[in-house]
């Protein structure tokens, strides 16, 4: 099969696709475009029985693997409802949206939209840009990336640093790249991924399993523009002596929802299109360097009032996707420096990771935009290397150095694949957790960085802890002092030199404490944290994990 063609059963690839079957219109001017909302799906011929009809098995297996139910949420748009729109003259739909029951139109005359409005199945029409007045704004991703860097570390070359940051290595070190995860990327264009020699290991078996257009529906996303192939890049590839990609054996879905001449909120249309059209796909990990915030016409902006999570419709998306079972890695935004200041939309979405970008140094990264979200909650979650971060060259296979909040999702949203890879049977949500519970910053955030820069290792070792149910402990182990005011010292022959991590639960089982600590050769682990003295007296019970040895005791806390 041709490999712009995607690989999914034609039974139910109508039903999600959300691609109208008709020709673009040869217009001499840019038409415009509109989203219109249905009024129902009273008369769908679907139905949540039969979820095989609009889901792949995939989606449907990771819906059953966390106990997630089908809503009428999932049940596509009314295809009566599209024909009728499709009928009139003039009208061409673009998308479909089966979340918020509409499709993105584009006509070429007002009276053509009139007849859109009066049809009874309609409830809402609103204009959601591409005017054909004013000139085409210069590529809004700016510059490519620029200044080839020296190669170091012999088998990921200059990529290590970005991977070393976050701890990835200790995921790749026990051979978890992703295997067996589905990542879906949403971007402006993936020009050359069907041909770079950094992309054959992953096209060789088969790791892309489809391409789709959701901007031209022509079918072709790899002659379109060159950001979405320098962040698949940060995940996906493998150049020799030069870069690994965070989940280079994660499988892969592209698509473009971007448009790089102009900014309307028709992207925001066709964002919410293509993550819907990965729900149904089976993507677990959704990762988009996209963000909204102002437009080509000033009286469509958001402003930084609506970004709470619950207001655009592209960030009510990625809360959906996050209940399907799905996490959404979305960047921050460059904003950082700017008028604008803060974060844009979806990464205002409520549970998401929402990632920040510092510099090889682990400091914050001036573009970066700053949180909180208009209602306060933590933004960015977490920061990973966004300055100076490793990419695919354009039109060569090298590498460079590019700089972008675009680059540092990727790089986290690979790791996410891989840590989830690893620990399969926990769930979206527990995973997220995981990774902000091992940020540098999880008891301190601020606006800038979040949470802080994870580390996978403790993360991996968190999913560990809080699965533990009995673990079997040699005689040997000693705590103490015993009971425990703001400090225990755990001594076992078995602990190695190295880093360690440690986990408090209560009696009901609840992990109320997280710490990562260091032995220093001397069969000791020190764990001195000033929560610990917080806690109220009484039992608990303290798991201990180093290199996949589990330790687990009985512990008292002072009065």
């Amino acid at each position: 099969m041709d490999p712009k063609e995607g690989r999914v059963d034609s039974k139910w690839l109508t039903a999600v696709l959300f691609l109208s079957l008709g020709a673009a219109a040869n217009a001499q001017t840019s038409p415009d475009t509109y989203w219109v909302a249905f009024t129902d799906k009273a008369s769908t011929p679907y139905t949540l029985s039969q979820p095989a009809a609009f889901l792949s098995d995939r989606a449907i297996a990771r819906r059953a693997a966390q106990g997630i139910a089908y809503d009428e949420l999932d049940l596509p748009v009314d295809p009566a409802y599209v024909a009728q729109v499709d009928a009139i003259a003039g009208v061409e739909v673009l998308n479909r949206s089966k979340w918020f029951n509409g499709v993105t139109v584009r006509v070429q005359e007002e009276e053509a939209i009139s007849a859109v409005q009066s049809l009874p199945c309609v409830l809402e029409v609103r204009s959601s840009g591409m005017r054909s007045a004013g000139p085409a704004r210069l590529d809004k991703f700016g510059d490519r990336p620029q200044h080839d860097r020296e190669l170091d570390i012999p088998l990921y070359g200059p990529g290590y640093r970005q991977l070393e940051m976050l701890n990835g290595q200790a995921l790749h070190d026990i051979g978890h790249l992703g295997q067996g995860m589905l990542i879906g990327v949403l971007d402006s264009g993936f020009d050359g991924v069907d041909s770079s020699l950094a992309f054959e290991a992953v096209r060789e078996r088969g790791g892309i399993l489809g391409a789709w257009d959701l901007v031209d529906h022509d079918g072709d996303v790899y002659d379109d523009h060159w950001h979405g192939r320098s962040v698949l890049s940060c995940m996906a590839a493998r150049l020799d002596s030069q870069m690994i990609g965070t989940a280079p054996e994660a499988d892969y879905v592209l698509i473009r929802t971007e448009t790089i001449h102009s900014e309307y909120p028709v992207e925001e249309d066709n964002w919410v299109s293509g993550v819907e059209l990965a729900d149904s796909l089976g993507c677990d990990v959704l990762n988009t360097s996209l963000g909204y915030t102002t437009f080509d016409d000033s009286t469509m902006d958001h402003t930084y009032a609506m970004l709470d999570g619950q207001t655009l419709r592209c960030s009510i998306a990625a809360n959906i996707a996050l209940r399907k079972g799905m996490i959404p890695v979305l960047s921050a935004g460059n904003n950082g420096e700017g008028e604008w200041y803060h974060i844009g939309a979806p990464a205002d979405a409520i549970d998401v990771l929402t990632v920040g970008g510092v510099n090889a140094d682990s400091l914050y990264a001036p573009f970066s935009s700053h949180g909180p979200s208009a209602d306060g909650r933590v933004k960015p979650d977490v920061c990973a290397m966004g300055q100076g971060t490793t990419v695919l060259n354009i039109g060569v296979d090298s590498v460079v150095q590019g700089n972008g909040t675009s680059f540092a999702a990727p790089v986290l949203a690979g790791l996410v694949a891989c840590l989830w890879g690893g620990h399969p049977t926990r769930s979206a949500q527990e995973i997220m957790v995981a990774v902000r519970q091992s940020a540098t910053l999880f008891d301190d955030p601020n606006d800038s960085l979040g949470y802080g820069i994870p580390d996978f290792g403790a993360a991996s070792a968190w999913l560990q802890l809080t699965s533990v149910e009995q673990v079997d402990v040699a005689r040997s182990t000693l705590i103490h002092p015993s009971p425990f005011i703001d400090r225990m010292v755990i001594r076992d022959p078995g602990l190695q030199l190295g880093a360690a991590y440690a986990a408090l639960f209560d009696t009901h089982g609840r992990a109320l404490l997280f710490v990562r600590a260091s032995v220093d050769g001397s069969d000791e682990l020190v764990l001195a944290d000033h929560r610990l003295q917080l806690l109220p007296a009484g039992p608990y019970v303290l798991v201990v994990e180093q290199e996949g040895r589990l330790m687990r005791e009985r512990v008292i806390k002072a009065p």
